[in-house]
């Protein structure tokens, strides 16, 4: 069965869908560097280690919030819309780190040390290292910290939840810059930014060892900024030709074969490092080319199935990890590791539907009934007579 197309209201679900793909291939990659997949050299360098996928991610969430928050915004203020996003991420983020417990006491306790060291990347200070990376994970600053002792322990892929977290921070003054300024003006500007990352992402690479200047560039919130914008830029030129009612479709496909096309090349030839910095204005194309579609042509998108999964998404790139090296310390290996890819995926599912939506919903739900009671007492103080 294929889900409806809205081209008014709040639903894209080929936009949902693409999550999946970007979150199972982030899934492979990982996978394959902790020896439970087979993967051969030439799809691991296509797909780059995954690091484009969660550029996608990143364009993605600059397209939805625009596209879901542009009104609400307005009508019901930045506390509401921080509010949801708490709601929307933070369960999963705790649940991802509790499930690193288990592997966290048997590191601890148990006699492997090279394990130790090429999981949590810690040799020395282990008890102080591992305490300053959970602190960090429940802050959601971990990104901030370029250090692979911060950054790897525990749940190691939630440092990109930390750049999100940022983006979040911003969105309401950008969004109201961005929807304020001439779609000319938006244009350069943007181009601009895309440049000035560029040149930063050349002075890490020369100015700083390797070792560190990695972790500035694919994990700064700062570095990857540009490709929350162009999400952001996507969806308000989106709004743009929706409101025009011109025929839209041949624009679509159009976008969505030149931006595949341009990525495939891209991700061949590599002609720069990292290859993200290049393909997020091409996600940016290819996700404004989906919204635009009038009606399904890449079918497999709209199938309920596929809009299921791409809902879990979240959930299966937060629970990933800690259920492979639960399944490493099991004995799984790359002969039987598909098995475990199958695992996560239907646990991202069954945590979708009965921890993190139910528990989405109850946090919203109690935010807005104390957000009502604060409103009643206003009410009721600015009502009294005055002596």
């Amino acid at each position: 069965m294929h889900a409806p197309i809205s081209s008014s209201g709040g639903s894209l679900p080929a936009l949902t869908s693409i999550r999946f793909i970007a979150a199972i291939t982030v899934v492979i990659s990982h996978y394959s560097e902790l020896g439970l997949l087979d993967l051969p050299t030439q799809i691991f360098n296509f797909i780059d280690g995954g690091r484009p996928a969660v550029s996608l991610f990143f364009v993605l969430s600059g397209f939805i919030l625009t596209f879901t928050y542009r009104d609400q915004l307005a009508a019901k203020g930045n506390a509401a819309f921080y509010q949801a996003r708490f709601a929307r991420i933070y369960p999963v983020v705790l649940l991802g780190l509790a499930l690193c417990v288990p592997t966290t006491i048997y590191l601890l306790n148990g006699d492997n040390p090279s394990l130790l060291l090429q999981w949590y990347a810690l040799k020395s200070s282990v008890y102080l290292a591992l305490g300053a990376s959970l602190i960090c994970q429940l802050l959601l600053l971990n990104a901030w910290f370029p250090f692979a002792a911060i950054n790897q322990p525990w749940n190691g892929p939630s440092d990109s939840v930390s750049c999100e977290a940022f983006f979040y921070l911003l969105f309401p003054l950008m969004l109201r810059k961005m929807l304020s300024t001439t779609m000319t003006r938006l244009t350069l500007a943007c181009i601009t930014f895309l440049v000035l990352q560029g040149l930063l992402i050349l002075f890490l690479q020369n100015f700083l060892p390797a070792s560190r200047s990695g972790f500035l560039i694919v994990g700064l919130p700062l570095t990857r900024l540009f490709e929350f914008v162009a999400g952001i830029y996507s969806a308000i030129l989106f709004l743009q030709l929706r409101e025009a009612r011109a025929d839209r479709h041949a624009l679509a496909l159009k976008l969505i074969s030149g931006s595949l096309a341009a990525l495939v090349v891209l991700a061949l030839w590599q002609p720069f490092s990292p290859v993200f910095y290049l393909a997020s204005p091409l996600f940016a194309a290819l996700i404004l080319g989906l919204a635009l579609m009038e009606r399904p042509v890449i079918n497999v998108l709209n199938r309920r199935v596929m809009i299921k999964l791409g809902e879990a998404s979240y959930s299966l790139y937060l629970i990933h990890v800690p259920i492979a090296y639960l399944a490493y310390l099991a004995g799984f290996r790359q002969s039987n590791g598909w098995l475990v890819i199958v695992f996560a995926v239907a646990a991202s599912v069954v945590i979708f539907r009965f921890y993190e939506e139910p528990l989405r919903k109850r946090f919203r739900a109690r935010f807005a009934r104390a957000s009502l009671a604060e409103d009643i007492i206003d009410n009721q103080a600015g009502a009294m007579p005055q002596r």
